[in-house]
């Protein structure tokens, strides 16, 4: 399956809101809205993506695999394989910290615009990682 990794336009249409439901436990928590309401913007499109408030933010998910955590102060955690995850950091487009994933996650933080749009691209990346994880069939061993 060939799946190509586009940089996100997360700022198509700056009158449009991210659903209330999403946002409603950030809008009180962080200064970040605007830039946060883009993220949840750009992926809640995505099929099989769940959006989900938890006690530090919203939790991503696609069929109960975790895509990330945003938090209300902007960072977000992305569960990578310690191959990605090292590549994404060696290239500076990640950076280690404390992760709430643990080994191999990375983090990246959200304060601009532009950071948003490169939050979306992250999640793309966990978003068609997470592809072949939900698409993978088991395998049977047949004897004979």
């Amino acid at each position: 399956m060939k799946h190509s990794i586009t940089q996100s336009d997360v700022t198509r249409d700056p009158h449009q809101t991210a659903p209330p439901a999403a946002l409603a436990r950030l809008w009180s928590r962080t200064s970040k809205l605007k830039e946060l309401g883009c993220v949840v913007q750009a992926i809640e499109a995505w099929p099989g993506v769940a959006i989900v408030p938890d006690r530090d933010g919203l939790s991503i998910t696609r069929q109960d695999v975790t895509l990330g955590s945003l938090r209300w102060n902007g960072r977000i955690d992305l569960p990578f394989a310690p191959e990605v995850a090292d590549r994404l950091v060696a290239e500076r487009m990640a950076g280690r910290g404390p992760s709430r994933h643990g080994i191999g996650g990375v983090v990246f933080d959200v304060q601009t615009i532009a950071d948003a749009n490169h939050a979306v691209w992250l999640l793309r990346l966990a978003y068609l990682s997470a592809d072949s994880k939900v698409h993978q069939s088991p395998r049977y061993s047949m004897r004979l």
